[in-house]
C-alpha cells in the first residue's frame, strides 16, 4: 500500500522578480533555460497554449547530473494568487512515481520588497525504495532564485 505524501519548500526573492519568475513560467517556460541552463534544458508547447489549463507541455531538463524528460498537463492558473499547477504524465518521473503534480505560487512579503515562491510537490511513489522528490523541490526553488539574479533590474 502507498501513501500520497507531499513535500513544500519556498524561497525569498525580489518582488519583482518574482513577478518575472510567473509570467515566465506561465507564459514563456520555453525562456526559464536563459536563467537555470544546468537545470532546464528546453520545453516545448505539444497542445494548447502556453498558461492555459489543459495544455501539455515536454520538458527536457537535467537532474542529478542525468538528462530528464517530463510531459505535464498544466491542470491550474490564479492569475490573482500568481499560482500554477501541473501533474507529470509521462517521462522518467512516472518511473519513479505513480502520481506527482507540483505547485508554485508566488507570495508577496509585507514589505512589499520580497516574495516568496513557494513550491509543493503531492506525489504517491510506485515503491518504498523511491526517494523523496527533495532534488526536483530543490532545483525548483534553485531555479526560482537564479531567475532573481538573471533579471536583476
Amino acid at each position: 500500500m502507498s501513501l500520497k505524501r507531499k513535500l513544500e519548500g519556498e524561497v525569498e526573492i525580489r518582488a519583482a522578480a518574482g513577478d518575472v519568475y510567473f509570467d515566465l513560467y506561465k507564459n514563456r517556460p520555453h525562456h526559464l533555460s536563459h536563467s537555470s541552463p544546468h537545470f532546464i534544458q528546453t520545453c516545448e508547447l505539444l497542445q494548447g497554449q502556453f498558461g492555459k489549463p489543459g495544455s501539455i507541455i515536454l520538458w527536457r531538463y537535467n537532474l542529478g547530473g542525468k538528462p530528464r524528460i517530463g510531459k505535464c498537463v498544466i491542470e491550474e492558473v490564479n492569475e490573482e494568487k500568481k499560482l500554477m499547477k501541473h501533474r507529470n504524465v509521462e517521462g522518467n518521473l512516472k518511473e519513479e512515481y505513480k502520481t506527482l503534480s507540483g505547485t508554485f505560487q508566488v507570495i508577496p512579503t509585507d514589505n512589499n520588497e520580497t516574495c516568496i515562491v513557494k513550491w509543493t510537490y503531492e506525489y504517491e511513489k510506485l515503491h518504498d525504495g523511491v526517494v523523496e522528490p527533495t532534488a526536483l523541490l530543490d532545483a525548483c526553488l534553485h531555479s526560482a532564485k537564479q531567475v532573481d539574479v538573471h533579471y536583476n533590474h
